[in-house]
């Protein structure tokens, strides 16, 4: 059931773009997509914590930090959703996918962790994978503003995880943390979209729906989910079942807005993925390998 819930919770997850193009195809600007999303995602998280009976309230001081993490979150969001003028809905979701990887480096660079050979290899994979969905230097090849749209948005989420594994709230459990990022999200989204002069009412049932559909499916069904699978099989192998979401932005946009499927996409999908799933099971093949075998463990591996 765990590992269901896992793949659920990374599949609902990647249908962001099946829910959002439509409406960022008829107009409606990002900074309304996000509101509308993080609006009836608040909502819906407010009913799923308040029928599981966690806790929601949290210290003044730890709300300032939740809403600082926010913009963070909501910059990320707001960046990937830019994208996908510039790139296939699958290839934007794929590299915002590698904020694990980010995620791992800033830990290096900034809170001491001890890089392996392993996190050369993860690096190495990213870079290629990017490459490959760049495709290259022939005339396939995507556009770099996308690409850097899409980096910067992962950059963006690796912060907001880092800062949340930093401030250590603990007063709250992990649906409300997340309640509350979308809470502080939809405020930043409103005032971003107020005085864009970007904001705009919904206009129909169709609109309406997608944007329900876009809050629930992927930000209170993929949390919940999330949350479930977690405590049935652990962090780590939820985290790696995780690659579901690539693979179903990807599957998404091939089959529904007719986006390209070359060898070049599946490549550097498949070669992110493994360098993500290389991050997250790095301290378990490192603590499995024989004593003295010329690599540092990492042993702060707890986001």
């Amino acid at each position: 059931m765990g590992f269901f819930l896992a793949l659920l919770s990374s599949a609902a997850f990647g249908l962001i773009p099946l829910f959002s193009l439509p409406l960022l195809r008829d107009g409606m600007s990002a900074e309304c997509v996000l509101f509308y999303r993080f609006l009836f995602g608040a909502l819906s998280l407010a009913v799923i914590v308040a029928f599981r009976h966690e806790r929601l309230a949290a210290s003044p001081k730890e709300l300032v930090r939740l809403a600082a993490f926010s913009v963070m979150y909501a910059l990320a969001a707001l960046l990937m959703f830019r994208g996908f003028r510039y790139l296939p809905s699958g290839v934007a979701s794929t590299l915002q996918f590698l904020y694990p990887l980010m995620v791992m480096l800033i830990m290096i660079f900034f809170f001491h962790e001890k890089p392996s050979l392993i996190t050369v290899a993860s690096v190495a994979l990213a870079i290629l994978g990017v490459f490959l969905l760049s495709g290259g230097e022939g005339e396939g090849a995507v556009s770099l503003t996308g690409i850097a749209l899409l980096l910067v948005s992962a950059l963006c989420n690796a912060v907001y995880i880092c800062g949340l594994h930093v401030a250590r709230i603990r007063s709250v459990s992990g649906l409300g943390i997340t309640f509350w990022v979308l809470f502080f999200g939809m405020l930043a989204s409103l005032a971003n979209a107020l005085a864009s002069g970007s904001f705009q009412w919904l206009h129909s049932w169709t609109e309406t729906g997608l944007a329900v559909l876009l809050a629930v499916v992927t930000a209170a069904v993929s949390n919940l989910a999330l949350v479930l699978a977690i405590q049935r099989i652990g962090s780590t192998m939820a985290s790696i079942l995780g690659v579901m979401e690539p693979l179903t932005a990807v599957t998404v946009g091939i089959l529904v807005f007719d986006e390209p499927a070359t060898a070049g996409v599946f490549a550097g999908v498949a070669v992110i993925c493994a360098a993500v799933v290389l991050v997250m099971t790095g301290p378990q093949i490192l603590a499995r390998l024989p004593h003295g075998f010329p690599l540092k463990r990492n042993d702060n591996r707890s986001l």
